[in-house]
């Protein structure tokens, strides 16, 4: 199906650090020239927006009013300076456009006051639009003189529902490296086993399965506290079961669990009586994906299926987006698990079943609140397996936990139910 076609508009928007809502308001409207008002300190925000239009709206011309182009210094916050910019670089522009038959209208949701004050009076606007924080439809407005009286009257005009855009797109507005990453081999070949199996994880951890709990400490062994051990350095190791027990016997329901896992990676994960041959700590392919499906992607699914089975669209949800200086340079990449972009609210979840090799409590929170904006204006979040909830209770670190992402800005969730409300804009400590 074609797109539809592009407005003939000359749409102006003032551009800042957040530029959503100007996004959002173009893709609805669908200008043929979108008029980017730039003032100094936001280029690489208008550029990134530039791109976002360019690759959405094809065909559609996006002027860049700013100092580099228009040689006309624009600070934004000088009220006379910014009348004088409006008569001198965007009236000229206007008035071209407008012998194209491009009628001239105002988005006045972003910038300073300064430059909406300069803008809403300076120009002749066929209509002005406006988005309060928090609302999902564009005011639009007729603004006219008001005769004998002062100032201007405004007449309201049927007001548009903003469609959201995609997490990613969100995310491109605040970074030029962002990329979706490549996605579980056993989440992709077993989606609905995986998914079964990972309810059953949540529902046996949370009611302290003894056999399961048993072999996660064992694994958290070997996988955590041995991770550096050069005997275990390898894709697939074989251990005696009186090793990899630390000398205790082998429960049938451990065994149990063992085959619920093989199901995923036959070729990765297997016994005998003597042996058990799983993925090392130098896995790599399908081994390296079911070690790392067991240590917490499992739950990151999990959190997906949550959310779909609420109601929340699949294009709403971006898994596993990444953002870093060099695109392929881990060390340098930044991962949320889940990013949420639905109505209008723009969502952040870390998934976290257990903690990192060498981690600590306090770094869970940090790893959140040190992506700041990365992936947009975001409200952040921790869900937390039952496995680490129960850890940090044990050790008398849950309280103290909770007052430090509290005090962060990081909401905690601990189920299902939990995560749900904080997507959905009612989460809170």
């Amino acid at each position: 199906m074609d797109s539809p076609a592009l407005q003939p508009m000359a749409y102006v928007c003032l551009v800042s650090s957040y530029n959503l809502p100007e996004l959002e308001a173009c893709l609805l409207r669908r200008p043929s020239d979108a008029l980017l008002v730039v003032s100094d300190g936001f280029i690489a925000g208008a550029q990134r927006l530039r791109q976002r239009l360019e690759s959405n709206l094809a065909g559609i011309r996006v002027h860049m009013l700013h100092q580099s182009e228009t040689g006309q210094p624009l600070d934004g916050d000088d009220l006379l300076q910014g009348q004088q910019w409006v008569r001198d670089v965007l009236l000229p522009r206007l008035h071209g456009l407008a012998r194209e038959s491009k009628e001239a209208r105002l988005n006045l949701t972003g910038g300073t006051k300064a430059m909406a004050v300069a803008l809403l009076h300076g120009c002749r606007w066929q209509s002005v639009d406006y988005r309060a924080q928090g609302r999902r439809e564009l005011q639009v407005l007729r603004a006219e003189s008001a005769g004998e009286r002062p100032g201007l009257d405004f007449h309201a005009l049927p007001r548009l529902p903003v469609p959201d855009v995609s997490p990613l797109e969100v995310a491109l507005l605040h970074g030029n490296d962002v990329h979706i990453g490549k996605p579980s081999r056993i989440a992709s070949r077993h989606p609905e086993a995986s998914l079964q199996l990972a309810e059953t994880l949540w529902q046996a951890l949370a009611g302290e399965d003894a056999d399961l709990l048993l072999l996660f400490e064992r694994l958290e062994w070997l996988w955590s506290e041995e991770s550096k051990e050069p005997a275990y350095v390898c894709n697939l190791l074989t251990l005696p079961w009186r090793e990899f027990l630390a000398g205790r016997s082998c429960p049938d329901g451990l065994l149990a669990w063992l085959e619920r896992f093989r199901a995923l990676a036959p070729d990765c994960l297997h016994w005998d009586g003597e042996t058990l041959t799983l993925p090392g700590n130098g896995a790599h392919k399908l081994a390296k994906d079911l070690r790392a499906w067991i240590s917490g992607t499992w739950l990151e699914q999990l959190a997906y299926r949550w959310l779909r089975e609420a109601g929340t669209p699949h294009e709403a949800i971006a898994l596993n987006l990444k953002s870093g200086l060099v695109p392929g340079n881990s060390s340098s990449q930044r991962e949320a698990d889940l990013l949420v972009h639905y109505r209008s609210i723009t969502s952040l979840v870390e998934a976290k079943a257990g903690l990192p090799p060498g981690g600590s409590p306090a770094e869970l929170e940090q790893q959140v609140s040190s992506l700041g904006d990365r992936f947009g204006r975001t409200r952040k979040s921790l869900l937390l397996g039952p496995l680490l909830q129960r850890r940090l209770r044990g050790e008398g670190r849950w309280e103290s936990f909770q007052l430090r992402c509290k005090a962060n800005s990081v909401i905690l969730c601990t189920g299902k139910a939990e995560l749900l409300d904080f997507v959905a804009g009612r989460g809170g400590q």
